[in-house]
């Protein structure tokens, strides 16, 4: 059983495959995710590989969204029944060309959006961040591939 509960790591998600090109992240482009939700449950054999079928897996994030381009996009990918790519990448650090330097881990979720509700805030949070407009996602996973350390990857396809 994978599970992902985000409550204190700081997280961002790049609405891309990141595994194509991870050093060439604007930072403009990612999004703050302030909440994560990803449960998975599959058999392993004694030797721990993973077998036989996944049962089908949401993964629910809510960002923080910096343009309402970045809102549309989500909108437009849940009306036209296709999987899109959505990287979550956890303690990026930053260059000073504003491109991602490195990062801690992560996962890169492949799949198709199925709700998307926005809600605006124009308080603070307890991190003293503006709130500004939120948008609560939900993505029907289809693959998921862990990016550990020094780019070690594991990927599942979830049936």
């Amino acid at each position: 059983m994978a599970a992902i509960h985000l409550q204190e790591l700081k997280a961002v998600m790049i609405h891309d495959n990141i595994l194509e090109n991870p050093l060439n992240i604007l930072k403009e482009n990612s999004l703050t995710i302030q909440n994560l939700t990803y449960d998975c449950v599959h058999n392993r054999n004694n030797a721990g590989e993973v077998f036989g079928a996944t049962e089908p897996v949401i993964l629910d994030f809510t960002v923080r969204v910096n343009s309402p381009h970045h809102a549309k996009r989500f909108y437009q990918e849940s009306i036209l029944n296709n999987y899109f790519n959505f990287s979550v990448l956890f303690n990026v650090m930053w260059g000073s060309n504003n491109r991602m330097s490195s990062y801690e881990d992560g996962f890169v979720a492949n799949g198709y959006v199925v709700h998307v509700e926005e809600n605006y805030h124009s308080g603070k949070d307890s991190s003293g961040l503006d709130q500004q407009m939120l948008l609560s996602v939900k993505v029907l996973v289809r693959s998921m591939t862990y990016l550990g350390r020094d780019r070690n990857l594991k990927s599942v396809f979830i049936q």
